[in-house]
């Protein structure tokens, strides 16, 4: 089993990261990779480059995913 220790880790003084390459941001927030990039296509912003790495502006993304609809799980469809 893979160490993920360093997904949990907070930075000093708790202090929340405003941005993470895209491996992070995937498993910060549940998103694969490939919908990452759909979004940044609909979202311009939400990456940024820093030299050879890519950026994931996190204050550009929450707000996205606060957008998305709920998920109507546990909830008995009314066609049914």
């Amino acid at each position: 089993m893979p160490n993920l220790n360093h997904l949990n880790r907070q930075p000093p003084g708790g202090v929340t990261p405003e941005t993470g390459r895209i491996p992070d941001a995937t498993a910060r927030f549940g998103l694969s990779r490939s919908r990452l990039y759909i979004l940044a296509a609909q979202n311009p912003g939400l990456f940024r480059k820093v030299g050879r790495a890519t950026i994931v502006d996190y204050g550009i993304l929450r707000p996205i995913i606060a957008g998305l609809p709920e998920a109507p799980i546990g909830r008995r469809s009314e066609a049914a």
